[in-house]
């Protein structure tokens, strides 16, 4: 591009001048493209500090001046060559018309100046910078990247391979981590995907300060030496964590479109969009963390501000939080006063113009509440565009809707499945306490009584409901315990479950409606349950507790397919149906399920699993000795899980752990580490006693058993804990409200935040585990039936898996997913991950043997359609593998089979474009395309390109004239093409090998669709060749167990092909399988012509398909004969017959006739080698020049057309399906008539009209597959190409490191990375 000229001193220093001409020098930097030992230190130097300098430019300069000025400057060969172009035609004339050199020199400045005066800028920078998009197209080129690809940053760090640091750079994006060094002419790259990292871990010491260890299954990756470490890892561990995320809940990123209007005020504008929107989630996910507020609220911004607190008329500093529908305050004292106000409950929000109180109340603004509560906040920056931000929010709260009624109508059916119950009213329950356990204030006990007083007090003075003031006031009534009069309210505020609740009027009563008779799973799963719910409570001893459990968990199952229903929910929701109406406890178990113990609650609790890894460690940091004893018991996994999923509601009495609860519904998941910390750490002198297991677990079990609450109201009633046994003494051990208030002082320190961040940590490890187990199951049902085996079904199902992944990522449109089918327990492992055509088509031309030619894509369409059965447009793992096994690993007969299917519908179309080589998906609308980097390493350089990866180039690449220079190099252009990511279009390369097209463009298909007539070859017939008639003598016989080793090669193949037919079992085998019509059949010749390009044996594959290509048509042309004579008796015997029986008379008596007066079959011994004693001529071995020229002839010899002569007129009568199966002998493999002899020898004569519509398509013409199995056994080479197995390792591996592949090819290039890239 132009550039404002400035002044150049050192024209030459590290600059090589490529054209030149009186007034300019077009120029390119050492390092890109040779340049000997200066190129390579230019090179590493430009890499290492990241050099934006574009490596080409056109400098002006005369020949009596020192002073050069720089004109253009482009990061690529094409975008400069066109500069300079334009300079010679538009400049240079001109020039030379100039008395002086200053002149000239004036004049290319004012013009270059205007010309970049009057360019329009169309580049958004306000969005990402010029560099950080130069940095993007680098990491596009450098990993072969699509631009679906979201790079997030990059920074300058080591990467440590031994004992030797390599500088670089560290590229994140979305679903990748990179690393890319230059060092010397000597590259090194590393590609890790997010979801194939185990451990992710951060060290410090004196080898590696300030270091990250990046961790997969393959190995290990330590980089040092960053400029921004804490940013980096920060970033590290985001993307990581949304990686597992992904994986369990298979979602990709979604960039958030309106985060530029949310933060453009509060990030610098050099930073990227997805770094942004990273940010902009962090912030939003510690937003709703600390306020407990729904999962889709997204912070806009906060402010420092002070907010006065009328309840001791004193004034709090802190930040004021706002988002779409709350305004929320902290104090900068942790727990000192925090306040959530709903903009569904703000009246009105003014500005506060004349302050009462001097400067202290300077920018000070007023909410008022529908409830008449006025808040002031004061010393706000910017209070007018908070006012302004507020005020918009609030102009966009929705209105307010009225309550649904607690009945609903809805239709159930009864126990039997079959009774139906139309307009059935149920009534939502009350808290169930009010029912079954109903007390009179006389009833209460004093304590009771005394907390419930200073509630009411609290509420007077701080007010009540969501808009109260939050004090560590209210933090040590919590600890006490709640009355029960107030505890549902209570944990509705504290949980944030009554926002989801009042913005979410009558969504219950729906759920309710809508899964109310629905059979699921799940729903089997509860009525298995619902009894074993609290049975010793008398409110789930009646049909109200049970309907009432029963609703909560069906509608929350309706509403989660992903969770559905797991065990221990019906316990925490028994307890909630408690002290809260239906309705509440349903809102509560979704706040339990999604917000508070996220991922708790899956088929395969994950979420508890990853807590029991941060609990491990807790234990570890705080109670060391214990934790030895308890790794060397076992006992961590054993108590961990009962404790977290029920929140001990199963290992204690109910009325004890209803403390626990309000505790955890208050401060969050904390609670819960800190209570099972103190446990551990009061029974620590018994535990370390214990010599196994047997003995620790009574210990625990004994004391939680004997936990008390001196508070409680609720009946005492016996509780049944598994961990404690009868021999055990019962006696008290501690009351739960001194064990909540012990664990604050011992481990109160810890914070919601550091959970957090051992739960990234651990979520690593267990999602790997799990996907590993995943894979164990899927490869144990699949290799039971499959040929494919060991680390070869691994390599695979990896492949599969990652193509499965980078369609969830790289695509807008998701594929679509049945959720019932989805989160179907009963469903195979290899169901999990399916892929569309697409995906399929990415791994079927790197890997099938088949697909190696221009008609892959073709090829790939129609195996698409032969394993879809079901035709969802979908495939799994096991379907994927079925097809592999039958195109590499299957016998020779199988194989044929499959070539013969993919040809036949529904693979073959009617309505399939024969003429089109490149196919598109069948989901035409639903689908997009893989989003594959295809055109990467085969750039065209006809076609412009203004914004891709290829508009810049790197250190070390050649350019365009030495990449030109060395196409005649087999082995650069063969790193050139395996590099090349999906085979399509033209110069389709398979990962099996290169491609070359067949000797000449003649052959059987190309004369069957010429428009040309063949031509006859005027009668002549040529000699058999020895090879041929070795092959026509063997006739079936059975194989000699004595064999001479020095027989000849031919008797070999003879033995392999009865060995062949032997294991093509009975003739029954193949009675079903459709015959071929003659446009199937062109198709699949066209498909045998195309998959043998680079194989060793190449002109002899031809030759051999040419041959039998040939006896195919002319098998063809005897069945037509034979089954045109067929329909004439049969039309005879149907004119003859008069009788009211006609039908069944036929029936006995047509087919006899036929066999009886036509002689049909004489003989059985006749085989089709024997027709091709007459009709096929293989060339000599030495006329190999001639070899295309002989396939012409002969194919020349054939046509489509039956015999039209003056004298006899013969109709083309189709054949119907059901008279082929009825007589399949009669064209068998081992019968031929004698008037099908005579038609072939008259046909291979030469003696039959050649008609001038030869290319049309004969409808008549189809041959069996039996036919063309015993056809294909007549050429040794073709039986040796199909029977010899495909090894699919190489393929896989460079199918996964296609991304590793190297474009430069100047410089040593070395792979480090073990782990596989898509």
């Amino acid at each position: 591009m132009w550039v404002k000229p400035e002044e150049v001193l050192l024209a030459n220093a590290l600059w090589v001048t490529e054209r030149a001409n009186p007034y300019f020098v077009l120029q390119r930097r050492k390092g890109y493209g040779g340049g000997g030992i200066a190129g390579l230190l230019v090179g590493t130097w430009d890499t290492v500090v990241d050099n934006k300098t574009p490596p080409y430019r056109i400098l002006h300069q005369t020949p009596d001046s020192e002073l050069s000025y720089s004109v253009s400057a482009a990061n690529n060969k094409k975008d400069i060559t066109r500069d300079w172009e334009w300079i010679e035609a538009n400049l240079m004339q001109t020039l030379g018309a100039f008395e002086t050199d200053d002149e000239a020199t004036e004049f290319v400045r004012c013009k270059i100046e205007s010309m970049v005066a009057n360019k329009v800028d169309q580049s958004k920078d306000d969005e990402e910078t010029k560099s950080f998009r130069t940095a993007t197209r680098k990491f596009m080129k450098l990993f072969n990247m699509p631009k679906e690809e979201k790079l997030v940053n990059h920074y300058s760090c080591s990467y440590w391979k031994g004992k030797v640091p390599r500088q670089g750079w560290m590229y994140l994006s979305i679903n990748h981590m990179c690393f890319y060094s230059f060092l010397m002419g000597k590259e090194a790259k590393v590609i890790v995907r997010w979801t194939d990292i185990t451990k992710l871990e951060r060290g410090n010491n004196m080898l590696l300060p300030e270091s990250i260890r990046v961790s997969t299954r393959e190995g290990e990756y330590v980089f040092s030496m960053f400029m921004h470490i804490n940013e980096t890892y920060r970033i590290m561990e985001q993307l990581a964590n949304m990686a597992m995320k992904q994986l369990m809940l298979e979602g990709g990123f979604e960039e958030d479109k309106t985060i530029l209007d949310r933060t453009k005020k509060k990030t610098p504008k050099k930073m990227s969009m997805v770094k942004r929107d990273l940010d902009a989630r962090a912030r939003s996910d510690a937003y709703r963390l600390a306020f407990s507020l729904p999962l889709k609220e997204k912070l806009d911004g906060d402010t420092d501000c002070v907010i006065f607190t009328p309840f001791n008329k004193q004034n709090v500093t802190g930040k004021l939080y706002i988002s779409q529908s709350y305004v929320c305050f902290a104090s900068r004292v942790r727990g000192l006063l925090s306040m959530i106000i709903p903009l569904r409950d703000v009246n009105t929000v003014e500005k506060v113009d004349s302050p009462v109180g001097g400067t202290l109340y300077m920018n000070a603004m007023v909410v008022t509440t529908k409830g008449k509560v006025n808040v002031m906040f004061s010393q706000i920056g910017q209070r007018d565009l908070i006012l302004e931000k507020i005020s918009d929010c609030l102009s966009r709260q929705p209105a307010p809707r009225r309550r649904i009624n607690s009945q609903v109508s809805v239709t159930s059916e009864k126990d039997t499945g079959t009774t139906v119950v139309e307009g059935e009213e149920i009534q939502f329950q009350p808290a169930l306490v009010s029912l079954f356990c109903r007390r009179g204030s006389d009833e209460l006990t004093a304590k009771e009584t005394v907390k419930e007083h200073l509630w009411d007090v609290y509420f007077s003075e701080y007010g009540r409901g969501m808009c109260m003031y939050r004090t560590h006031r209210t933090h040590e009534l919590m600890l006490k315990g709640l009355p029960e009069k107030y505890r549902g309210e209570m944990w509705m505020l504290f949980s944030g479950a009554l926002n989801e609740m009042a913005t979410n009027p009558g969504y219950y009563a729906d759920l309710v409606q809508q899964s109310s008779g629905k059979y699921t799973m799940a729903t089997e799963e509860i009525e298995r349950d619902l009894h074993r719910s609290l049975p010793e409570h008398p409110a789930f001893q009646s049909d109200l507790g049970i309907g009432a459990l029963r609703r909560v968990l069906t509608a929350y199952a309706w509403r989660n397919p992903s969770i559905g229903y797991c065990q221990a929910m019906n316990i925490v929701t028994s307890v909630l149906l408690l002290y809260t109406s239906e309705e509440e406890a349903f809102w509560l178990l979704v706040a339990l399920c999604e917000r508070m113990l996220p991922d708790y609650y899956n088929t395969r609790v994950v979420g508890a699993l990853i807590d029991q890894g941060v609990f491990e460690e807790l234990i570890k940091d705080y109670l060391p000795n214990l934790h030895l004893k308890l790794e060397t018991l076992g006992l961590l996994s054993m108590i961990s899980l009962s404790w977290f999923l029920t929140i001990f509601l199963s290992v204690m009495p109910f009325n004890c752990a209803v403390n626990i609860l309000d505790c955890f519904f208050y401060d969050g998941a904390k609670v819960i580490f800190q209570v099972a910390l103190n446990i551990l750490d009061n029974n620590s002198d018994e535990l370390l006693r214990c010599k196994d297991d047997g003995e620790a677990m009574p210990v625990l079990g004994s004391y939680l058993e004997n936990v008390t609450n001196r508070d409680t109201t609720m009946p005492t009633v016996d509780h049944t804990n598994m961990m404690c046994t009868q021999t055990v003494e019962k006696k008290c051990s501690v009351d739960v409200c001194d064990l909540i208030e012990e664990s604050y002082r011992k481990f109160g320190h810890l914070e919601n935040q550091q959970i957090g961040q051992l739960r990234l940590k651990y979520r690593l490890r267990v999602v790997q585990n799990i996907e590993d187990h995943t894979m164990k199951n899927i490869l144990r049902s699949v290799s039971e039936k499959s040929l494919i085996k060991g680390k070869e079904l691994e390599d695979l199902y990896m492949l599969f898996k990652e193509e499965y992944l980078t369609s969830c990522y790289w695509r807008t449109n998701q594929q679509p997913a049945d959720l019932a089918d989805k989160f179907d327990p009963s469903r195979p492992f290899y169901e999990i991950y399916k892929v569309d055509f697409d995906q399929f088509k990415t791994m079927f031309l790197s890997l099938s043997p088949w697909a190696k030619g221009q008609r892959g894509g073709v090829l790939a369409l129609r195996a698409f359609r032969y394993i879809d059965r079901n035709g969802d447009n979908m495939i799994n793992f096991k379907e994927f593998v079925d097809l592999l096994c039958k195109m590499c690993k299957a016998d020779y007969t199988q194989k044929l089979k499959l070539l013969y299917e993919i040809h036949q519908p529904p693979c073959l179309l009617d309505s399939d474009d024969f003429d089109e080589e490149t196919v598109a998906s069948p989901k035409s609308d639903s689908t997009e395309d893989a989003c594959e980097a295809t055109n990467f390493f085969a750039e065209d350089a006809d076609t412009p390109s203004t914004d891709n990866p290829d508009d810049i180039e790197l250190p070390s690449c050649p350019v365009e004239e030495e990449l030109t220079s060395e196409g005649n190099n087999t082995g650069s252009q063969q790193a050139i093409t395996e590099a090349q990511d999906i085979p399509q279009g033209e110069g389709i390369v398979s990962a099996h090998g290169p491609v070359t097209s067949p000797p000449q463009s003649l052959s059987v298909v190309s004369s069957l669709t010429d428009s040309d007539p063949p031509s006859p070859n005027n009668g002549e017939e040529r000699p058999l060749t020895e090879e041929q008639a070795d092959s026509i003598a063997s006739s079936p016989s059975p194989m000699k167990v004595n064999t001479p080793l020095g027989e000849s090669p031919m008797g070999v193949f003879t033995r392999k092909r009865e060995l062949i037919r032997e294991r093509s079992g009975s003739k029954e085998e193949f009675r079903n399988v459709p015959r071929l019509t003659q446009t199937q059949f062109i198709q699949m010749w066209k498909t045998l012509y195309d998959m043998f390009g680079g194989e060793p044996k190449e002109q002899d594959l031809y030759h051999a398909i040419a041959t039998v290509g040939t006896l195919l048509l002319e098998i063809g042309e005897v069945g037509k004969k034979f089954y045109l004579h067929r329909e004439e008796l049969l039309s005879s015997s149907y004119a003859s017959s008069e009788s009211a029986s006609e039908s069944s008379s036929l029936a006995q008596t047509s087919i006899p006739e036929i066999k009886e007066d036509t002689p049909l079959v004489e003989s059985k011994t006749e085989s089709y080698s024997e027709i091709g004693d007459n009709s096929v001529n293989k060339p000599a071995d030495g006329a190999g020049d001639t070899l295309a020229e002989e396939i012409s002839s002969k194919v020349g010899e054939l046509t489509l057309e039956t015999e039209t002569d003056g004298d006899q007129n013969e109709k083309s009568v189709p054949v119907k399906p059901d008279q082929v199966c009825e007589q399949p002998d009669l064209v068998s493999e081992s019968s031929v008539t004698e008037e099908g002899s005579k038609a072939s020898a008259s046909v291979h004569r030469g003696e039959r009209t050649i008609s001038t519509s030869s290319s049309k398509i004969d409808t008549d013409w189809s041959i069996s597959f039996e036919q063309f199995l015993a056809s294909m056994l007549t050429e040794s080479a073709l039986v040796r190409y199909f029977e010899t197995p495909i090894d699919l390792c190489e393929a896989i591996d460079k199918t996964r490191n296609r991304r590793l592949l190297m474009r430069q090819q100047s410089a040593p290039f070395e792979i480090i990375n073990s782990s596989k890239a898509p």
